[in-house]
């Protein structure tokens, strides 16, 4: 498929987003939502996983889907609770992309958290993006969380972990445990430090009561998965 063919498959897929909760582990409360994209081209539901890997060096092709996204991911959300939303660095890259979101998050600052992705960060030139979007969001107030932290085993979440109000802690690490309890140790430690640097915990990935009993035992401060999905809002 060719970027002409792509991108006409793109802007005419049909968009829906699934708001999955995070929940308060002190009270059980909804405390936001993360806006996860769906398409859906010729009945076939593509991940964004695919859709990304494919725009990742379409820069421009790649901005403008996520501002169609963006945008109908704010329009569609009405609930009175902070919104997550998903940001590859890539497309805050040049001056006039940076202009663009700077104008249509301020607005919403109040209630937007920025969710940095690591999507082709074991690229030299994606890192420094990462790198400098991050910087970008601290100098501009603009809360933001950081995905995915340790996702199988990586350091380099550490690198930009101390610039982001919430540190999402990957999925990866509920899995070792219930492979090997001994692993619940490492996790209450990275809990502790990130209490310490002031910043709020959600652990990914609670899928079972069991999780949700560690989770809630440990001292996170919010959660997400599975096991919240009667919660879920699809528009």
């Amino acid at each position: 498929m060719n970027t002409q063919e792509f991108r006409y498959l793109i802007k005419n897929a049909k968009y829906q987003t699934k708001y999955e909760p995070i929940i308060n582990s002190k009270n059980e409360s909804i405390y936001a939502y993360e806006a996860l994209s769906k398409f859906e081209i010729d009945q076939e539901i593509i991940s964004t996983e695919e859709i990304f890997r494919k725009l990742h060096h379409n820069n421009l092709l790649f901005f403008e889907l996520e501002r169609r996204n963006k945008e109908l991911q704010i329009e569609c959300f009405d609930e009175d609770k902070k919104l997550f939303l998903n940001f590859d660095a890539d497309i805050v890259n040049t001056i006039e992309q940076k202009e663009y979101w700077e104008d249509f998050l301020k607005p919403h600052k109040e209630n937007i958290v920025v969710e940095i992705t690591e999507n082709g960060s074991d690229d030299e030139k994606s890192t420094k993006i990462i790198h400098q979007f991050s910087q970008w969001l601290k100098n501009k107030n603009i809360d933001s969380a950081l995905d995915d932290f340790g996702q199988d085993g990586s350091m380099f979440s550490f690198f930009l972990m101390s610039r982001s109000k919430y540190i999402k802690i990957d999925k990866s690490f509920l899995a070792q445990i219930r492979e090997n309890k001994n692993y619940t140790f490492y996790l209450e430690g990275l809990l502790k430090t990130i209490k310490m640097n002031n910043q709020k915990s959600i652990i990914e990935g609670i899928e079972t009561k069991e999780d949700y009993n560690l989770a809630v035992s440990l001292g996170c401060d919010y959660m997400q998965g599975y096991f919240f999905n009667d919660l879920v809002i699809i528009k």
